[in-house]
């Protein structure tokens, strides 16, 4: 009988703990913006490089925000 007791609690320890670490991270953090591609014209401009640059540093920190974010929610558990 406590063998069936000591068991029963012990599942519902690991549900409670499975459970509780899958609700720490927000679905939002799991995906990054994607990687830019470039759909200009043949011949590239100078501006058409900055644009571009810009695209990628914009999902570059993107990533890296969520990244932070999910490093302080799992440095509390």
């Amino acid at each position: 009988m406590m063998g069936k007791i000591a068991t029963a609690a012990s599942m519902m320890f690991i549900v409670m703990v499975i459970v509780s670490c899958s609700a720490t991270i927000p679905s939002a953090l799991l995906t990054c913006k994607d990687e830019p591609r470039y759909l200009g014209r043949p011949t590239v401009s100078a501006a058409d490089l900055l644009e571009f640059a810009d695209r990628v540093a914009v999902a570059g920190a993107d990533c890296r925000s969520k990244l932070t974010a999910i490093r302080k929610i799992e440095s509390r558990n």
